[in-house]
């Protein structure tokens, strides 16, 4: 399963970015040479990179430290994190955006973090029966309840 993930991953990350790159040479005066080379080249690079963060996500995971790929996809988030912070702010300061309006998005914001740290955390015990183990003489059961998540 892993293998084919891995193949899809080329796959789909080839489309976007050629996709992409159709994109930005769209915009006027903003490739000086557009064409195949052009292309090629970026295309390439953007795979390359995006087999590198599947390899490292890989990586980490094998490690033990965690699912690998989601601890890459929360290191984006936080480090766009204080700069919207800051464009927010500043949409306030400027009259742009409505002190309820920035209100809601804090409190809509702490909601989801919340319920995520809830449904995270959440346990459900299960009772789990084991066959009858044959010991000499005497028949034993065992059961116990482990911790799912």
């Amino acid at each position: 399963m892993t293998q084919y993930t891995r193949y899809a991953t080329v796959g789909v990350a080839t489309i976007q970015s050629y996709m992409a790159i159709k994109a930005i040479e769209s915009v006027p005066n903003l490739v000086i040479q557009p064409g195949f080379t052009f292309e090629f080249h970026r295309v390439v690079s953007l795979v390359t990179g995006c087999l590198f963060l599947m390899w490292l996500g890989e990586q980490i995971t094998e490690r033990g430290l965690g699912n690998g790929i989601s601890i890459i996809i929360f290191s984006g988030i936080a480090a766009g994190l204080p700069s919207a912070l800051g464009r927010m702010f500043e949409l306030v300061r400027t009259g742009a955006l409505a002190y309820l309006a920035f209100f809601a998005i804090v409190l809509l914001v702490m909601a989801v973090t919340a319920f995520v740290v809830f449904v995270e955390r959440g346990q459900r015990r299960i009772l789990v029966n084991y066959a009858k183990r044959q010991v000499g003489n005497a028949a034993s059961t065992a059961a116990r309840a482990p911790t799912c998540r």
